[in-house]
């Protein structure tokens, strides 16, 4: 990859992982820094920069940890010789974080700003879950939808029974901020200069 020149880089303090899928029971890589130019970052003591030129693909999404409110926001950055970053708002742990939140929301901002600004149309931006997996959660949803929601209501008018409408409350309670998730995540394409700020924490 070519690297950028030294241009007062502004330095975000995000965790991410790089080459692959490597299990970390603390992360110890953080810190990007991005230049006019590029972006540098050291991971597992080995220093590395790539030129916005090498960057092949963005795809931004979320992942609910357990609840619809541990979100884990991710970046995914791949460069033109195959490798790979993935940035998320997590901490060390690489659970979410309310401190680290901010710092990664404000690194894609500035990321996508400096790629809108040189008007890389080469790099592809996607955003959301996999096609494959978008289709079977939302007929997973429906069918939650349909046993949580709709059942109670048919026997809340069979029966009579009032008790029907607390079992189907919090059915939505449940379903609601899964589905939102969901959409929010629906697999698509956007520029660097709309980013889609549900995906963004």
């Amino acid at each position: 990859m070519t690297v950028p020149p030294p241009d007062s880089p502004r330095s975000y303090d995000v965790f991410f992982s790089a080459g692959g899928t490597r299990f970390y029971f603390t992360n110890p890589n953080h810190g990007i820094a991005i230049s006019d130019n590029g972006m540098a970052w050291t991971a597992d003591g080995r220093a590395s920069a790539a030129a916005f030129a090498d960057i092949a693909a963005i795809h931004l999404q979320t992942a609910a940890l357990g609840s619809a409110q541990r979100v884990l926001d991710q970046c995914r950055i791949e460069f033109d010789n195959g490798a790979a970053l993935v940035v998320t708002n997590g901490s060390s742990s690489g659970l979410p974080d309310q401190v680290q939140t901010p710092i990664y929301r404000a690194f894609v901002c500035d990321l996508h700003a400096h790629l809108a600004a040189r008007a890389a149309g080469a790099i592809r931006f996607t955003a959301g879950m996999a096609q494959w997996r978008y289709k079977g959660l939302f007929v997973t949803m429906i069918v939650a939808g349909l046993m949580f929601i709709a059942a109670p209501l048919v026997l809340v008018f069979v029966t009579g029974d009032l008790r029907g409408f607390v079992v189907m409350a919090m059915g939505a309670s449940l379903c609601w901020p899964f589905t939102k998730m969901l959409m929010n995540n629906a697999p698509r394409h956007y520029t660097p200069d709309r980013l889609p700020d549900e995906l963004l924490s």
